[in-house]
């Protein structure tokens, strides 16, 4: 699963709301399944808002997406081999990049609501966006080395077998890799060896024109460990954010997006109805900081961390101490060293809070809100 700040006062202290018109010819979205979703997208400052070919999230997907994010700096530097996470993590090119470098974009899309198969989009080193979906993989036994075989390619490699396997179940040779992975496979022990296989039920189509959807709570991201890993931090931060957002995810292929006067075109699932704001990554990640750092001091979830932190790690985002107590107060004191739920005492800030803060950027400038990009 997101220039410079540039804006004069003026429009600096207003709610921007830049609409764009429906199509007035060609295909548009069928109003007996049209509807209309606030969605959350970071990438690159210099891109568009229209998420053709991207992936986007509901409030609270976008969170989780951000959240695990921010131990990135332990992930991906001195804990690099403690964690199964840091091989997808660490090249995430939205995630794993300066943060001055990236923006947040609020946008409403007109979506038709018969969804299809959630797709991965990611972006290549050209910069250009494309999307795969899962389980429906190109022939990942063509590459041989570890560089090619990535999720852009619906596959991923092996450490153990030093090979490259599908993204999915059927070249899965661990039973706990099949079962606790990204489908829910079956294993089927029938065999000496055992065989991983699809779950039931119809097979993923990979379907260019619908909206794909991903229902986050039907995840298990960093709730187990996987083969030839022990349970870290990394893994409590991602798994108990997880469970404390949920969220859906979704992916618009630019097959499916409405093409304005394109009589060809005669069927489509999108379109980009309006852009709330587009605001720096870095002035978010500020405002989403300080509600954490305000709270620990005062609020009854503060964990009274930040000020144990040495001084030189105090306010420093990417030392261990402050990574560790943002952890703390977002997902309770017990968060990182133990599975959580949203039955569990002292889950960290509530999750309506969290909400006010994440979207506290997207409001008047005049009230907190960050300016907007250009």
């Amino acid at each position: 699963m997101g220039l410079r700040l540039a804006a004069v006062a003026a429009v600096a202290a207003v709610l921007v709301l830049v609409h764009v018109p429906a199509p007035c010819s060609g295909a548009s979205i069928d109003p007996r399944h049209a509807t209309n979703l606030t969605l959350y997208h970071v990438n690159g400052r210099n891109y568009s808002a229209t998420p053709r070919n991207m992936n986007t999230a509901d409030i609270d997907g976008d969170m989780y997406f951000d959240l695990r994010s921010r131990g990135l700096p332990l992930e991906c530097g001195p804990w690099i081999n403690m964690s199964f996470w840091s091989r997808f993590d660490c090249g995430d090119a939205e995630v794993n990049v300066d943060p001055s470098t990236l923006a947040i974009t609020k946008l409403v899309l007109e979506v038709d609501d018969r969804w299809g198969d959630y797709a991965d989009c990611n972006v290549d080193h050209t910069g250009v966006y494309s999307c795969d979906c899962e389980g429906v993989p190109d022939n990942c036994t063509l590459f041989h080395t570890e560089e090619p075989c990535d999720e852009a390619n619906s596959c991923m490699w092996d450490h153990s077998d030093g090979r490259c396997e599908v993204f999915g179940c059927t070249n899965i040779t661990d039973r706990l890799d099949c079962v606790q992975g990204y489908h829910k496979c079956e294993w089927h022990a029938a065999t000496s060896a055992g065989t991983c296989r699809p779950p039931p039920g119809p097979a993923p189509v990979c379907n260019h024109s619908l909206v794909g959807k991903l229902n986050l709570s039907q995840q298990d991201w960093g709730r187990h460990a996987h083969r030839g890993h022990k349970q870290t931090p990394v893994d409590y931060w991602h798994g108990n954010t997880l469970a404390k957002t949920d969220g859906f995810w979704f992916s618009t292929f630019a097959e499916g997006e409405c093409r304005p006067g394109d009589e060809s075109q005669t069927f489509c699932s999108w379109r980009l109805a309006s852009v709330v704001r587009k605001v720096a990554k870095t002035c978010s990640d500020n405002a989403i900081d300080g509600v954490i750092q305000k709270g620990d001091a005062s609020a009854p979830w503060g964990a009274r961390c930040f000020e144990a932190c040495p001084a030189a790690q105090r306010y420093n985002t990417s030392s261990e101490c402050y990574i560790e107590c943002f952890y703390k107060n977002v997902l309770g004191p017990k968060g990182t060293t133990q599975l959580m739920n949203h039955s569990s005492p002292d889950f960290g800030i509530p999750l309506a809070e969290l909400r006010a803060a994440w979207d506290k950027p997207f409001g008047p400038v005049a009230d907190g809100g960050c300016p907007p990009l250009p």
